[in-house]
């Protein structure tokens, strides 16, 4: 985090300062801390900087802004400024932004763009949302097998002002097929007069153009890439994913499957304006009110049995409440682990008998306390003993239906966290009062007598 009088100094030097006390002030300063300041400017203060800075040197600040504030920002930009900034962006921040734009801006800038920028630029936002072409960088190292060491040193020289990274390099041959890769480390090791055939490795790990990005993302993770090739259907080398970009679309994914799992829409954040929380939020407090009616439909029809025992109003709260908490336990435990590639859609059925075996030994440890407190409490074993019983099948309830609900839906080809909390608490509350009131209506006369 900048400190403030850090964050004063620049604000003032962005202000009213020249480009050498403006240099001066951020080197001491991280891009990122320089453009978490930034982003507390107003947009055409942005620009201004920027101007000042110049494109080149401001940019590598600038990527940290993020896109709301970007996207202001170019509209204060004099044509010359914008030119320079947007033809120095890497290709895939380039098209992300250009993305976020309305049609009009986008076709501004696209027409700013030299021929072979806006084909390329083009190029990659044809490619689906969540495809690995989406997110891939056609800034990378290239080489050929025939090369000598020496020429490859010579060439990634000239090559890295405009990569994103030259730690890999990629071979390709004439028909720009990848047939291997080498680091930047084996050719500082290997003989200068070698040839790059002789010492790439031509074992290459790489994933289609149209491959989902999660699952781009578990194999760079696996196979702890820094950087992963991306080629199309005839093994052309299209691009690379760098691990940073993996980094954001795991962080992405991550919040997804929490907002999910809290019933809330990806796109409410805490700065959304009041109206927008409103309506994103409530369709599912609407799907959550018609399950909660299920729930109070299945107490009213065990009413009799209540009225006539009144003390089972103030316990099957507990049992519900418990099974609600099991649930979510075996819910986050098989989201995870869909999302991370740790088990199949097929053959899990183990997995459901084991989350449903755990239930069953959890309920029975807690039932058996539940019914020690109950017995002492109210001075009746057939109540400690429905008690008991009743949190053990919930806590199977429970078990059961926190492995089914995700697996259910990644069947369905849909995110296994979405709405899955809202289906399994329903689930352990019918099941759960059910359970309690069934039984206690079953022995009422046991109950009822002294």
């Amino acid at each position: 985090m900048v400190e403030n009088a850090g964050v004063e100094f620049l604000r003032d030097m962005v202000r009213s300062g020249g480009r050498d006390e403006l240099v001066e002030a951020l080197k001491a300063l991280h891009p990122a801390d320089a453009a978490e300041v930034l982003a507390t400017l107003r947009p055409e203060e942005i620009a201004r900087f920027i101007e000042i800075l110049g494109p080149e040197t401001a940019l590598p600040i600038f990527e940290f802004v993020p896109f709301e504030v970007q996207k202001e920002t170019l509209e204060y930009l004099p044509r010359n400024v914008l030119v320079q900034l947007i033809s120095n962006m890497r290709p895939d921040e380039r098209a992300d932004l250009v993305e976020e734009m309305d049609e009009v801006t986008k076709d501004r800038l696209l027409a700013l763009l030299i021929q072979a920028e806006r084909q390329n630029l083009l190029k990659l936002l044809t490619y689906p949302e969540d495809s690995a072409g989406a997110y891939m960088t056609t800034d990378y190292a290239l080489l050929r097998p025939e090369t000598r060491v020496r020429s490859a040193l010579d060439q990634l020289r000239l090559q890295a002002p405009k990569k994103e990274t030259i730690y890999y390099a990629y071979v390709v041959d004439d028909a720009r097929r990848l047939v291997g890769i080498v680091s930047l480390r084996d050719l500082i090791m290997a003989r200068p007069e070698n040839l790059v055939g002789d010492i790439m490795h031509t074992n290459v790990i790489a994933v289609r153009v149209d491959m989902d990005i999660e699952e781009v993302a578990k194999e760079m993770v696996r196979y702890d890439f820094l950087a992963m090739p991306v080629v199309d259907g005839d093994n052309r080398l299209v691009g690379i994913i760098t691990y940073d970009d993996i980094f954001d679309v795991m962080t992405e994914e991550a919040t997804e499957d929490m907002y999910f799992l809290a019933n809330l829409d990806t796109d409410e954040k805490v700065s959304s304006p009041l109206r927008r929380s409103v309506v994103l939020r409530v369709p599912w407090l609407m799907v959550n009110l018609a399950t909660a009616l299920v729930v109070s439909y299945t107490v009213h029809v065990f009413s009799d049995t209540i009225q006539q025992f009144v003390v089972l109003a103030s316990l099957m709260p507990i049992v519900a409440m418990l099974g609600g908490n099991a649930g979510n336990q075996s819910l986050t435990v098989v989201v995870r682990a869909l999302a991370l590639g740790e088990m199949q859609l097929k053959g899990n059925w183990r997995i459901v008998l084991k989350e449903a075996g755990v239930g069953f030994c959890n309920g029975l440890a807690v039932g058996l306390v539940m019914g020690g407190i109950a017995y002492l409490w109210h001075r009746n074993l057939w109540l400690a003993t429905i008690i008991c019983m009743a949190m053990t099948i919930n806590l199977v309830v429970a078990g059961l239906f926190g492995a089914m609900v995700p697996i259910t839906l990644r069947k369905l080809n849909l995110d296994p966290a979405l709405g899955s909390s809202i289906f399994v608490t329903t689930a352990t509350d019918v099941g759960g009062f059910c359970a309690f009131l069934g039984l206690a209506s079953l022995f009422i006369h046991q109950l009822l007598s002294p």
